[in-house]
């Protein structure tokens, strides 16, 4: 005799302890169950049994709030002072809006998170610092996120450091660089820099530059330099406006550039990218107008009216 499937699945199950009442697994076809079926408390305490691993259970942030008035401090710096965190114990300062004129040196793990790029900004306290600043080989995983950032040297002087996301900011009218990356591979994600000396600048740093709008930066959008190899994946980027080069590549320097608009750069003197002989980028599937220097790899780019771009 051929047993169906349903009874054959049934007959294998019946080894099974199963206490009424109970539903064997043979017996659920998939979709049968869904969220709707699931009330809100079936799950209870009483229903698991076992030990749960430690890395299931994810730690919570201790969380500080800076505020002009209610919250924890008046000021980032005390709270960020305040603290001691390691890996075990994050901590997340939570910058209330307004605007907080001072100088701040991160510490490892912290997530430095403003209100929003419109209502929270972090002003230098003088134009010759940086307003953020990492400088310390132990610096790790940290994020700066949802701030103005504006009117140091540096809007974020990052150097030295592992594991740091910079997320969903303005970082503005810095006279040296927007962000300056010295020795660190950092995440750059979603931010607009704009109106800074130079927009990014990367040395001896492998960044990851994504989904940010560079533009309006009096010298370069972002500049790569290494007398090392570094690696920089730069992707899905506007970079526009930009008084001299829009991307620079030079020094050592062989970045992946990759589905960017870089257009508008440079003004009468410059282009949108630049190639010196010790850099050797990837350049492909990008729009941009104009390129110059020596000449890297790269396939399928076009010019902002949809004509294939100078090779690269």
């Amino acid at each position: 005799m051929t047993l169906g499937l349903k009874d054959a699945m049934a007959a294998a199950a019946t080894d099974v302890a199963c206490k009424n009442p109970c539903i064997n697994s043979f017996e659920i076809q998939d979709g049968q169950v869904g969220n709707a079926d699931i009330a809100d408390g079936a799950v209870t305490d009483s229903k698991i049994t076992g030990p749960i691993s430690s890395s299931k259970i994810q730690k919570p942030a201790n969380v500080i709030v800076v505020a002009k008035s209610g919250g924890d401090f008046a000021s980032i710096q005390a709270a960020m002072d305040s603290i001691n965190p390691t890996a075990d114990n994050p901590y997340l300062i939570k910058v209330m809006p307004g605007t907080y004129v001072e100088n701040i040196t991160m510490k490892s793990y912290v997530h430095l998170q403003g209100a929003g790029r419109d209502v929270t900004t972090i002003q230098a306290l003088s134009p010759s610092s940086a307003v953020i600043t990492l400088n310390d080989l132990s610096l790790t995983t940290m994020i700066i996120s949802d701030f103005t950032i504006r009117g140091g040297d540096y809007g974020i002087f990052n150097s030295f450091s592992s594991s740091l996301t910079i997320r969903g900011n303005t970082i503005t009218g810095n006279n040296g660089y927007g962000i300056y990356n010295f020795y660190s591979s950092p995440v750059i994600i979603g931010n607009t820099i704009a109106e800074n000396g130079y927009g990014i600048e990367n040395t001896h740093s492998s960044s990851t530059i994504i989904g940010n709008i560079i533009t309006r930066n009096g010298i370069d959008g972002i500049s790569n330099a290494s007398a090392l190899p570094t690696i920089p994946i730069i992707r899905e980027n506007t970079i526009m406006g930009n008084s001299r080069w829009g991307v620079h590549n030079g020094n050592g320097s062989s970045p992946t550039l990759i589905h960017n608009t870089i257009t508008g750069n440079g003004g009468t003197n410059y282009t949108d990218i630049h190639v010196e002989s010790s850099s050797f980028p990837n350049i492909s599937f990008n729009v941009y107008d104009d390129i110059t220097g020596d000449t890297g790899e790269g396939q399928f780019n076009v010019k902002s009216d949809g004509s294939l771009a100078p090779a690269p």
